[in-house]
């Protein structure tokens, strides 16, 4: 049996890897490829596995801590794709703040398992626009993981480019050359698609991870994951008729109204009804439709998950998004129940495998 090509797509939160995943899975999928996603999570009942489920793809979701601490449980959900599907890829998408992964993941992915799987270079995405604010400034412990993230990268995307202009890009990617003179450089918008070729390249290619670990202080790495308060919320309600978009766009902009702009790392809520399915995010100040399937106006039994990741203490961040639940669906005269809701700061990183 030939081998499942593993597919691993990393970068910090928000800077669009669950949006480029669909694009490349239904690619795929459009030239007959057999897919499966593994999604990861800090925590449990994410938006992103519920984005990828109602597109029919098949889906697994290590929830819990990033795939470098969970590895036999990625290993679990890879061979369970592959009894179920027999995929021609898995793409796997480690949690937004997780970096050291060619020590921890591609290369253990290798040497334990490379008769089962071809281990595609790591592929790391890079926001454009962040990158322009000195959002990977190593003096700070944001900018000390998304740096690290871009320096162990294989292959380097840079996002957005839409909103940047001629000479802002080369200088990013002048910036970024500095920072990993090895990788390939992509720029990428999911806007008009540039790239995106060049990304499919790679992917279908036979090429296989050859990078080394990059250096990494693990006290720094866990008070960056640490900083950040990680919310997530599952809520029921009924209703005749709503605008799935009015109602998520009215909940993230209270949310960004009780924080400031630089430490939204990522807010997303999807809603699904029988008749619709949308998926929208706050980055920073930056809102973004994610997806919509069916119609924009929700009917009947619905469910809202929402995901924050927000620079917090957790039990305010937790009592932030209630008030927001509270104001928002009251002024709509929506009633409804809390299924699921948890806050949490990360844990300490403590790898399965750690291969120098």
């Amino acid at each position: 049996m030939s081998k499942t090509r593993m597919v691993m797509i990393g970068g910090f939160l928000g800077a669009g890897k669950t949006t480029l995943i669909n694009k490349i899975a239904r690619q795929l999928m459009s030239k007959k490829k057999k897919i499966g996603i593994i999604t990861n999570d800090q925590g449990e009942l994410l938006v992103d596995t519920e984005f990828i489920k109602v597109r029919g793809i098949d889906v697994e979701e290590v929830p819990g801590g990033c795939f470098c601490c969970n590895f036999p449980k990625l290993i679990e959900n890879a061979e369970r794709l592959i009894g179920n599907t027999r995929p021609d890829f898995i793409i796997a998408e480690p949690v937004g703040s997780c970096t050291d992964l060619i020590a921890t993941v591609t290369l253990p992915l290798k040497k334990f398992y490379g008769d089962k799987f071809s281990t595609a270079p790591l592929i790391v995405l890079i926001d454009g626009p962040k990158l322009m604010d000195n959002a990977f400034d190593k003096d700070t412990l944001g900018g000390y993981l998304r740096s690290h993230q871009a320096e162990e990268a294989e292959v380097l995307i840079l996002t957005k480019t839409d909103l940047l202009g001629p000479e802002d890009l080369k200088a990013l990617e002048s910036k970024l050359k500095k920072m990993n003179p090895n990788a390939d450089l992509i720029r990428y918008s999911a806007v008009n698609d540039e790239g995106f070729d060049k990304i499919m390249k790679i992917i279908k290619s036979k090429s296989e991870t050859s990078g080394a670990p990059v250096d990494i202080d693990y006290d720094k790495y866990a008070d960056a994951e640490a900083e950040l308060g990680w919310y997530n919320g599952v809520f029921l309600f009924d209703s005749p008729e709503y605008d799935a978009y009015d109602l998520s766009m009215a909940m993230l902009r209270d949310i960004a109204s009780k924080h400031c702009s630089a430490d939204i790392a990522h807010a997303k809520i999807a809603l699904t009804s029988g008749s619709s399915h949308t998926k929208i995010s706050l980055v920073g100040n930056e809102f973004s439709v994610g997806g919509v399937q069916g119609s924009r106006f929700g009917r009947g039994e619905s469910q809202l998950n929402f995901n924050a990741r927000i620079t917090s203490e957790p039990e305010a961040l937790r009592t932030s998004v209630r008030e927001t639940m509270e104001k928002v669906m009251n002024s709509r005269k929506i009633s409804y129940t809390m299924k699921f809701d948890d806050c949490f700061s990360p844990g300490r990183p403590n790898p399965t495998h750690r291969l120098i």
